[in-house]
């Protein structure tokens, strides 16, 4: 590969006073629009740089309050309902809930939109449980997934060494996860734990890809094969008709015993699952099922979120023990549609700030909402936080037509809340379900490095489109390898400002094989950063010559990432769903909108994205 070009600083740098430079921002297409005021399903995994804590207070002490009372245990599960119009924050407040609570080490959280569904709610939900914890705990600190963490952490009940010895254990795994489990059996917190279900969770520490995908396929009570269980070690899977909420109770009950946490499960958007001859059967039937997922489990929190207007419509349906469950005392949480001042200049701040910072100059704190014009601040007072945004971002597209700011008062009101950006809106939300039906699919991935290699080839090429138009990324899988270049427009010249070598590494860590991979690597790579990507978890001690090649890697400006099986199957989704939808006109504005690949950490970390690089 030639040698790489890398620009440090790739925003311009201001030339004229920063007041200019922030009205500069606001006022060319240049820079990203930080103001569309819809969350989305691949977004929920990483912090909100724009939350703003002031919106929602009420609603989000009463979900801190719901957790702290389920880690005490107590008779029965806990169940919070949450109502509201369109666009007042649903999704949003789900996204920081569930990022404070991992971020503070405070409980387990799968969350799940209910656009996918069909049939089997109990199975729906455990799938969707299985893929959140496949998910980075708190990316901020690391890209260890949930379920990594509580592997690694029934590992440690069992011994400080103990992770060591099954990432070391090689031919001997299943003599080293027997011997752990025995241990951890004894321990009376774990009395009451499924002796399986711990043997399956310690064997990921020590899985190749084959059977990692085997052992998720056992967390979601899918049958295997008899090859596949006499690679688990001779585990038989729960595939009976309670099997799903069986293992629901069983992960709950684990984390609970390991951590001291609750499992908690949001389901967000329920009002989408339905069709309407079905909707109060199909309604009945997931609010029991998460019922009696409350009434098994002492320390699960369920949040549910959907229209007002549709609960309104569908609760006469549900029996009465069910409404008792879902609308306890004090009652639902409903979300205020209306913001006040203090909300409106938070929501806009934030978002200038994004704003800013992409155009390379601090926020101004003195002036958080400037160059808005206090006029249509004023003007947004009482609206919803959606609505607040959907002008902002109008009142930015007219001062970007005009190459300087407008009066807020030139542009008629029906204008500020056009009906193209909410038509856009509506085309991007329903290809968001579409996407959300594809990666729902069944999906084998396959154990090939080779194969995996083209896989990500595909995927982080597509990622330019992801990143918006000043961005081009080009990759090429050679066998194992991935060349990737990315380069980006600044000041209208388009520059390679990155070039990389990814591979995949998927050879155990026994026997130095591993090592020999990634020493390849390093010589390919011939000074470019290199980043290793495997299917399983990376040797942990420090005194393994693994760890310290990677260390080296990483003063070269590479990395290394577990690539989950979840990541993978979305990604051989993409290249299925590209295929049907890329002449979608709304397809490239999707992908902008949403970036379904690049919010998954393992493409982060193969772009360098994480790094502050692009995007």
């Amino acid at each position: 590969m030639p040698t790489a070009t890398r620009n440090e600083a790739r925003a311009p740098q201001p030339t004229a006073p920063e007041g200019n430079v922030r009205l500069s921002a606001f006022c060319s297409p240049d820079w990203p629009d930080p103001f569309h005021g819809v969350a989305y399903a691949s977004q929920v995994w990483q912090s909100d740089p724009s939350d703003v804590e002031a919106i929602h207070r009420d609603a989000r002490a009463r979900l801190r309050a719901m957790v702290a009372r389920a880690a005490q245990g107590g008779a029965t599960g806990r169940i919070l309902l949450i109502l509201g119009e369109a666009g007042t924050g649903k999704t949003h407040l789900l996204r920081a809930f569930r990022n404070e609570l991992h971020a503070a080490d405070r409980g387990y959280v799968g969350y799940m939109q209910m656009t996918a569904f069909r049939d089997d709610p109990s199975g729906y939900v455990l799938a969707n449980l299985i893929e959140s914890l496949e998910r980075p705990y708190d990316e901020a600190r690391s890209h260890d997934s949930g379920l990594t963490r509580l592997s690694q952490a029934l590992a440690r009940s069992a011994g400080t060494d103990a992770v060591d010895r099954l990432r070391e254990a090689g031919g001997d795994a299943f003599e080293v996860v027997r011997e752990l489990a025995d241990q951890i059996a004894m321990n009376p917190r774990f009395a009451t734990i499924d002796y399986d279900l711990v043997q399956a969770i310690l064997l990921l520490q020590t899985a190749g890809a084959r059977v990692k995908a085997i052992l998720l396929r056992y967390l979601r009570c899918e049958d295997l094969s008899p090859r596949d269980r006499e690679d688990l070690g001779g585990i038989v899977p729960r595939v009976y008709a309670s099997a799903s909420q069986w293992m629901l109770q069983r992960l709950g009950e684990l984390i609970g015993a390991v951590e001291g946490v609750p499992l908690v499960i949001c389901v967000d958007q329920l009002e989408d699952m339905f069709d309407e001859a079905e909707a109060p059967a199909q309604f009945r039937r997931v609010l029991a099922t998460l019922c009696d997922l409350t009434s098994r489990l002492p320390t699960a929190v369920v949040v549910i979120s959907c229209l007002e207007d549709f609960f309104d419509e569908v609760k006469r349906h549900l029996t009465q023990p069910i409404t008792r469950r879902v609308t306890p005392a004090p009652g639902p949480v409903e979300l205020p549609s209306a913001c006040d001042r203090e909300q409106v200049v938070a929501l806009i701040s934030r978002r200038l700030a994004m704003l800013n910072r992409s155009a390379g100059v601090a926020p101004m704190e003195a002036e958080p909402t400037y160059p808005i014009p206090d006029e249509l601040i004023r003007r947004l007072i009482g609206l919803g936080a959606r609505d607040v945004l959907d002008e902002v971002r109008r009142y930015r597209e007219a001062c970007i037509a005009a190459g300087r700011l407008v009066p807020p008062s030139s542009i008629d009101r029906a204008d500020v809340a056009s009906e193209a950006a909410h038509e856009l809106d509506r085309r991007i939300a329903a290809l968001e379900q579409e996407w959300d039906k594809s990666r729902s699919g069944a999906l084998v991935v396959p154990t090939d490095d080779a194969e995996l290699a083209a896989i990500l080839a595909d995927a982080i090429e597509l990622c330019g489109a992801e990143l918006g138009e000043r961005v081009h990324v080009e990759a090429g899988a050679n066998g194992r390898f991935v060349e990737v270049e990315r380069q980006e427009t600044v000041n209208g010249d388009m520059d390679a400002i990155d070039r990389r070598l990814v591979a995949i590494c998927n050879k155990a860590a026994q026997g130095g094989a591993l090592g020999r991979q990634i020493g390849e690597v390093i010589d390919r790579a011939d000074g470019l950063p290199a980043v290793i990507l495997r299917s399983s978890g990376f040797p942990a001690s420090v005194k393994s010559p693994v760890t310290g090649q990677l260390a080296k890697l990483a003063e070269q400006g590479g990395g290394h990432a577990v690539i989950e099986d979840s990541e993978w199957r979305a990604m051989m989704a993409m290249g299925r769903f590209r295929a049907e939808r890329c002449g979608d006109p709304t397809f490239d504005a999707w992908l902008v909108r949403t970036r379904p690949l690049t919010s998954l950490s393992a493409i982060r970390t193969a772009l360098g994205l994480d790094r502050g690089e692009a995007g």
